[in-house]
């Protein structure tokens, strides 16, 4: 009986720690707001800022009372100064979890970079995207730009870059019960597009980890 109730007791301890683990996950907030695909954050000047991110986040910072300045990540090699000469890219990529210390300007602080984790969101490898393609019909959405969809796709795939992603969203609207497999180059813009389609009411969303890249590297068919 003593053995008994100390195995209950065993595993009542690892159940509430793994509720506790799941309510501090549900408690996260996830800093600034996206919109047309980048994550807004705003630095305080002269303070230490934290922030907590997705992986995949495009970053477009912003400074009180600065018109300039620069933002520097020394662990990702990352030094860009905003706003950036015209045609130059207006954002920095998060592409792997983990907590990074950065500059930007006269503010300080840390960057907290975590994985996106939902009921109705799953990653796939290729081969596992082979897979849910095969079985069940998805409706396939590219989020890079024009010019890359062009120049190779996933059979099937529907061009609909992330940066207008939330301006069609009513028109994804009848979708919101179906499988839909989302893929970019390389992972990082899909999981932003993924989180985008969650967030709004969409219930099966598949991404695909690695991007087309991968799955062309790993030979299966793209369409030229």
């Amino acid at each position: 009986m003593k053995s008994i109730s100390l195995l209950f007791a065993v595993l009542f301890s690892f159940l509430f720690a793994q509720v506790g683990f799941t309510q501090a996950n549900e408690e996260v907030v996830v800093s600034g707001k996206i919109v047309d695909g980048l994550r807004l954050l705003s630095f305080a000047p002269d303070q230490h800022n934290d922030f907590v991110i997705y992986r995949g986040d495009y970053i477009q910072p912003a400074l009180g009372g600065y018109t300039s300045f620069t933002l520097t990540i020394p662990e990702l090699g990352i030094e860009k100064t905003f706003p950036v000469p015209k045609g130059e890219r207006a954002y920095v990529k998060m592409k792997k979890p983990g907590s990074y210390n950065f500059t930007a300007g006269t503010a300080s602080g840390i960057i907290k970079v975590i994985e996106y984790n939902a009921a109705s969101y799953r990653e796939l490898s290729a081969e596992q995207a082979v897979a849910v393609l095969k079985n069940t019909n998805p409706v396939i959405l590219d989020v890079r730009t024009q010019g890359e969809f062009q120049q190779g796709y996933i059979q099937g795939a529907n061009l609909l870059p992330v940066q207008v992603l939330q301006d069609y969203l009513d028109k994804l609207a009848e979708y919101k019960n179906h499988d839909i497999l989302v893929y970019c180059a390389t992972g990082n813009r899909s999981t932003v597009a993924s989180r985008i389609l969650i967030e709004n009411g969409f219930k099966k969303i598949y991404n695909l980890r690695y991007g087309i890249v991968d799955w062309a590297k790993r030979g299966h068919q793209v369409v030229r």
